[in-house]
């Protein structure tokens, strides 16, 4: 689907995003957006919205319900087109590649800037699972309504938050752009621990150990870390990715978090490489004070 938006981009006109922005806006009060609503959203003539939703119901931008009133909510294809074209407009993507990864949550494709730099678009899906989502995670405060764009997009926010105070001091993706439910990021040129079997694990574990403690002392908990999502590169440097689910280490569940992270990941290389490390002791570590950023685990 989003391939098929990325082609029929450049078809999509500047008062058919006019016509999709007031559909989400609408979406703020209703599940199906009056149809009378509509130009008053988009302040755009009837006839001419009637025109537009017309055009982007043809690219499945939208969907259209017929009941007691005419009603229109959007995609997830036309939450992407809308925040594809805020990122164009804002340079920070030229043009979408491919897709080179698929998380539990997220699409992620390949795209070009300025110059042919290439770099990373996370596009957020918190759809079905969003109510499960909502309960495990801090981010939705008091309310009791939430869809799925609310979701995806709190998540991406929640990510880029994450990056953005992590990269310079701990091994990240760096942070170019977010908008709505789409985060822009540094490419990371390596492969996931759990993809690739590693040439020197004790050293590996030692730096995931380092980051770990280095994210702690910045105030963050990863909250889902495992081998799926540290990434070891071709100079043998690794970085952390996924962070939708981070928590404040005022969180009350910090500490439970940081054990599973701990726990997770020592679990995986005890189990493939018969490296054997005790999570209290490295738990101790992480959480001590008097070692400087560059120090390694010795456990």
């Amino acid at each position: 689907m989003l391939q098929d938006i990325a082609r029929e981009f450049k078809e999509l006109e500047r008062y058919d995003f006019r016509v999709l922005q007031a559909v989400e806006t609408g979406m703020r009060f209703f599940d199906w957006v009056p149809v009378d609503d509509l130009p008053n959203y988009a302040r755009l003539p009837r006839d001419e919205v009637e025109y537009r939703i017309t055009r982007i119901s043809k690219y499945k931008l939208v969907e259209r319900k017929t009941g007691h009133y005419v009603g229109y909510k959007l995609t997830f294809g036309g939450y992407d087109a809308l925040a594809i074209n805020t990122l164009v407009r804002r340079t920070a993507i030229e043009s979408l590649g491919s897709k080179v990864g698929v998380g539990k949550e997220s699409d992620i494709y390949d795209a070009e800037r300025e110059g042919g730099r290439i770099v990373i678009v996370k596009f957020h899906r918190e759809g079905t699972t969003f109510r499960h989502v909502k309960r495990s995670r801090g981010y939705f405060g008091k309310a009791e309504r939430c869809s799925w764009m609310l979701a995806s997009r709190l998540a991406a926010e929640r990510e880029y938050e994450a990056i953005t105070t992590l990269y310079g001091n701990v091994a990240v993706p760096r942070p170019i752009a977010h908008n709505r439910h789409v985060i822009v990021m540094g490419l990371v040129d390596g492969r996931e621990i759990s993809s690739t079997t590693l040439g020197d694990p004790i050293a590996i574990l030692d730096k995931i150990i380092a980051q770990i403690k280095l994210t702690y002392q910045l105030g963050i908990v990863h909250a889902d870390l495992s081998e799926y999502n540290v990434v070891v590169c071709a100079d043998g440097d690794i970085a952390l990715i996924d962070w939708p689910q981070w928590v404040s280490v005022a969180h009350p569940n910090a500490d439970e978090l940081l054990y599973r992270d701990v726990s997770t990941v020592l679990s995986y290389f005890a189990r493939k490489y018969q490296i054997a490390k005790r999570t209290e002791d490295v738990l101790a570590y992480v959480k001590q004070r008097d070692h400087g950023p560059a120090d390694r685990f010795a456990g």
